[in-house]
């Protein structure tokens, strides 16, 4: 026995209504009303639990309609697995819950629904259907429940737009928020490809709703397939009124063409009406279906022909009617004329309602403001369409439904012809083909292919799901799909990305098989990494990239003149996916051999091979960067920016996108290396140019303007301009969030590390709350493809917690920052122990990290264990590579020196805080503008632990005011960024001056600098 219950909040006493859509007015109304403003594209109604009623008579008629689960004319059977999953689904403890039942067309999804919605309503929940519109309704109400919850079943949900599914959810969301109901909302669907995942993830990142699928397969042992077809028989024959006569079941109904509830069902309908009829039963699956389609043609015929309240459309123009519709899917009546007119139908608009009417008599639509519903079930519908096209090998079968050679040619005439670019009809219809030629390969080589042939773009209209459903049809024809990858754009593009990586996956399979050519077989691998990397299949793309290079590596030791070229741009992209992958030193030996190659051919033939270099040294900057060799890094950004900004001169079309990036990475160089003022103009650059290109092409350019967004953000921030950070930040995480709607796989990690960096902003405006809920956003995605993808996404999810961990800190929350910071550790130590060479600098960051969290919970001594951990480290470090980490080593100096002090060990604390300030000055004397500023926190803190322990204190305050003559300059400049700073040094130097003696000066000069603060800013003034 499954209960079907749902976790009630204690004291839920919801009565009312909720209305999705405009209300004009509410009169009369008792207990609460919810309501949700705007327009929404779909149609919210109470689902009809109970069965609908059909006459013996209409039974008789029109058998088909005994198939429609809302007639519930066979008890429900079998899936007692997936009721409990449901069940237990029902019951769990969220307030609001997501679940995608996928299948294939006739495994029972809407039965199963139907059979859930049921229950629920027995135990008294409230169960509404969400019907999805071709335009947005004026509103639709439903009521709410007494007690219980909701249950939501939206049918068809992977044909719905991903932005209308978002709608829906999020309007049920705010139901949730306002009354309290529990909701539950079960999604059906035939697949659940990336359509499903982007959802998903999007509902758990900005929602916080639970989302998870569970895939309907085929009923196999859970039933005995004769049972099944005998149960069904019977009543069949109940809901005909007839006598309960058994025929045999079919001789292959165990064969795979019954694998489906449907088809067993359809075929003990068919047997019950041949009984009735004198008739021996069909047999096979598509006799089934033809035996039920000769049945719907009687039944226009007898219409057409009564004497009275006859339809005025004769048979075979319904027949056709039907088909149209089918293949078109539900249309306002505007644009139903039109299709009829373009397939010939109708050459008037009279004739056209006149057809409408008729149609619509003997198909009553779901949705009252469509006309021409398809033939349901979705099987025979599809069955209907092969079975009338000519092709088939079973147009001479005795008894068949005979193909009509107006059929040959209705699909190309009613989408490839006409003045309009893409008719209204051409989304559905496409995606009818292609699901119908899964089963019948004549749709597929008669239809489908020929249409897409001559207008591929027509392929694109259906969406990703059913671009990526032709795809990997069985056999599908190469050809099409090369005429199909024809007008897919060359670089990423928001919306066909994923479904362009399917199609070059299965063409790069046929053309790998057809030549032996190494070189070729070279270039299409390095063709499909690229499709592959801009769709997220990062692995897969790596796969690829590796053996690119192999071959051209092979090709280039024999022949250098000729495929050089080629081998260093294999390099590129292998570099790139290996830094996509975390590989970091692997990903920089890729991007130095490919400069290297590139640098040599320059020195022969510049015009030719100026351009490749120029991107090289973009690769190789970034490489550079992520290891910490800031200054190789700026080098190398420095020398592509020039040689992009020579080629854009010459020609903007071709060179400005590289410009743009190579402006981004400048401006990113520029800020690690402390020249805040120089990174800001290529930064501003780059976005200016970025924008003009996505206005152009937002698809192709929307992406990198969100990356360039967010290095203009940091630059701002770090300026001290924090409030003038926020505006581009945000919008880099609006434009990423679009992204990964659209493909997550891809752009799901830009996403986190844009929400990561927009938490950083809000919290340096003292917005906390909210760079609390943007930090645990970041992690929450982080963490799910870490789950996925561990080896390249773990690094990335380490540094999200050291930040979610800082924001927690800043709320109070103490103890959560250091359970943040203590897993960050845990993963970079196991990181470490496999690649010490990439993963140890790392370590030592959240071990610092993880320090100053234990410190501000009084946990001094392990505080200090972590930092003099981080510092050993950092020595270790800096003994192989000291161009890499003195920075760093200088700053956990300075960390283990504070910690010293605070615990009372200030002699001890003395010797770190000197190294620290010793380093720091010779980078200073280097690089003064990166290292100055770093250098004054070095002399504030050697003042601080001299003053703490009354030691050196001479030195102490000539400390003090070298810091302040550092920090002075600064803060005029940018005051935000160095008031702060200024202002300890003046304190430093207050207590250094205590310690001397000079208790006057030390009162005067705290009697000045309370006086400079400002209560507003906390910004500082010299005293």
């Amino acid at each position: 026995m499954i209960t079907w219950r749902a976790p009630a909040p204690a004291g839920q006493t919801i009565t009312g209504t909720v209305v999705f859509g405009d209300v004009i007015q509410i009169s009369g109304v008792a207990g609460e009303v919810t309501v949700a403003t705007d327009r929404p594209p779909y149609r919210m109604e109470a689902f009809p639990v109970a069965a609908a009623s059909l006459s013996p008579e209409r039974a008789r008629a029109q058998p088909s309609r005994l198939l429609l689960p809302r007639y519930q004319v066979v008890p429900f059977t079998g899936r007692d697995d997936e009721l409990v999953s449901l069940a237990a689904w029902m019951g769990a403890g969220e307030a609001v819950s997501v679940r995608l039942v996928h299948a294939g067309g006739g495994q029972g999804k809407t039965r199963l629904a139907g059979h859930v919605a049921a229950a629920c309503a027995t135990a008294g929940w409230a169960v509404w259907r969400a019907l999805h519109t071709p335009t947005a309704t004026a509103g639709s109400r439903v009521d709410l429940p007494a007690g219980g919850g909701a249950l939501v079943v939206v049918d068809y949900a992977d044909r719905w737009q991903p932005s209308h599914l978002i709608s829906l959810l999020t309007h049920l969301h705010g139901v949730n928020l306002r009354s309290g109901i529990v909701l539950r909302v079960l999604l059906l669907a035939r697949s659940a490809g990336f359509w499903w995942h982007a959802l998903a993830d999007r509902l758990d990142g900005d929602l916080d709703l639970h989302a998870d699928a569970q895939d309907l397969v085929p009923l196999g042992g859970q039933v005995d397939r004769a049972e099944l077809f005998h149960t069904a028989q019977r009543q069949f024959a109940n809901a005909m009124q007839l006598d309960a006569a058994v025929s045999p079941a079919p001789a292959g109904l165990d064969g795979s063409g019954y694998a489906q509830v449907l088809a067993v069902h359809m075929a003990a309908l068919a047997a019950v009406d041949a009984c009735r009829h004198g008739t021996a039963p069909p047999a096979e699956p598509h006799a089934v279906s033809a035996y039920l389609l000769r049945r719907e043609y009687t039944h226009w015929q007898t219409l057409h022909g009564r004497a009275e309240d006859r339809i005025e459309t004769p048979p075979t123009v319904m027949r056709r009617a039907v088909y149209m519709a089918t293949l078109a899917g539900a249309l306002h009546r505007a644009d139903a004329r039109a299709a009829l007119s373009r397939v010939a139908l109708a050459s008037t608009p009279v004739d056209a309602d006149r057809i409408i009417d008729d149609h619509r008599f003997c198909y009553p639509p779901e949705n009252p403001a469509t006309v021409l519903g398809p033939l349901y079930p979705d099987r025979l519908g599809e069955d209907m369409l092969a079975l009338s096209t000519p092709g088939h090998p079973h147009a001479n079968d005795g008894g068949a439904w005979s193909p009509d050679d107006w059929a040959s040619d209705a699909a190309h005439t009613l989408l490839a012809t006409g003045d309009d670019a893409v008719a209204v009809w051409t989304p559905a219809a496409i995606t009818v083909l292609v699901e119908t030629a899964r089963r019948w390969p004549h749709i597929a080589t008669e239809v489908l292919y020929p249409l897409l042939r001559q207008r591929p773009e027509l392929a694109f209209t259906a969406g990703g799901t059913t671009l990526t459903r032709l795809a990997v049809l069985p056999e599908i024809d190469p050809a099409v799909l090369e005429a199909v990858e024809s007008p897919l754009p060359e670089y990423q593009h928001v919306d066909l990305d994923i479904a362009a990586a399917a199609v070059s996956t299965t063409l790069t399979r046929h053309r790998l098989a057809g030549t032996t050519d190494p070189a070729e077989r070279a270039r299409l691998h390095a063709a499909h990494v690229r499709r592959l990397s801009n769709a997220g299949r990062h692995q897969e793309a790596l796969a690829a990239a590796e053996e690119a290079t192999r071959i051209h590596r092979q090709l280039a030791e024999a022949n250098p003149a000729a495929h050089l070229p080629s081998l260093a741009a294999s390099l590129n992209n292998l570099g790139n996916q290996l830094s996509k992958l975390g590989r970091r030193g692997e990903a920089l030996a890729a991007a130095e051999e490919a400069t290297g190659i590139y640098r040599q051919l320059v020195e022969a033939n510049p015009a030719a091979h100026l351009p490749s270099l120029a991107v090289s040294l973009n690769n190789l900057g970034t490489s550079l960067s992520v290891l910490g060799r800031r200054g190789e890094a700026l080098a190398a950004a420095e020398e592509a920016t020039r040689i992009h900004r020579q080629l854009a001169e010459a020609n903007p079309t071709a060179h400005l996108p590289d410009l743009a990036l190579a402006l981004t990475n400048l401006g990113g160089c520029l800020l690690d290396m402390g020249r805040r003022q120089q990174a800001l103009a290529p930064a501003e650059e780059a976005v200016a140019i970025r924008r003009r290109l996505a206005e152009a092409n937002p698809a192709a350019y929307l992406p990198d303007l969100a990356a360039s967004l967010n290095n203009l953000a940091a630059i701002l921030s770090d300026m001290g301009r924090r409030q003038e950070a926020l505006a581009p930040a945000e919008e880099a995480v609006a434009i990423r969030r679009r992204l990964a709607e659209a493909n997550p796989a891809a752009y799901l990690p830009d996403l986190a590390a844009s929400l990561n960096n927009l938490a950083g902003f809000l919290s340096d405006v003292g917005r906390r709350q909210e760079a609390l809920a943007a930090a645990e956003e970041g992690v929450a995605i982080r963490r799910r493809l870490a789950d996925a993808n561990p080896a390249t996404y773990l690094p990335t999810l380490t540094m999200a917690l050291h930040d979610l961990g800082a924001f927690l800190s800043n709320v109070g929350r103490h103890q959560e920052a250091i359970s943040q910071a203590d897993e960050a550790v845990a993963i970079r130590r196991r990181l470490a122990e496999a690649d010490p060479a990439t993963y140890l600098p790392d370590l030592a960051m959240s071990l610092n990290n993880l320090a100053a969290f234990r410190s501000r919970v009084a946990r001094s001594q392990e505080a200090l264990e972590s930092a003099q951990e981080a510092t050993g480290i950092y020595r270790r470090l800096v003994k192989v590579n000291p161009g890499t980490c003195l920075p760093e080593l200088a700053m956990s100096l300075n960390n283990l020196a504070t910690f010293l002090s605070e615990m009372g060990r200030r002699q001890e604390a003395l010797a770190p805080a000197e190294e620290a300030l010793a380093i720091r000055q010779r980078l200073a004397k280097a690089n003064p503008a990166a290292h100055l500023p770093d250098l004054a926190d070095s002399l504030v803190q050697y003042a601080w632990v001299c003053a703490k322990g009354g030691i050196n204190l001479p030195e102490a305050c000539s400390a003090a005011q070298d810091a302040i003559s550092i920090l002075g300059p600064l803060t005029e400049r940018l005051p935000e960024v160095f008031g702060v700073k200024l202002w300890l040094a003046y304190e430093s130097l207050a207590d250094v001056l205590d310690g001397l003696g000079h208790s006057e000066e030390s009162a005067e000069l705290r009697r000045e600098l309370k006086e400079a603060i400002s209560d507003e800013t906390g910004e500082a003034s010299a005293p």
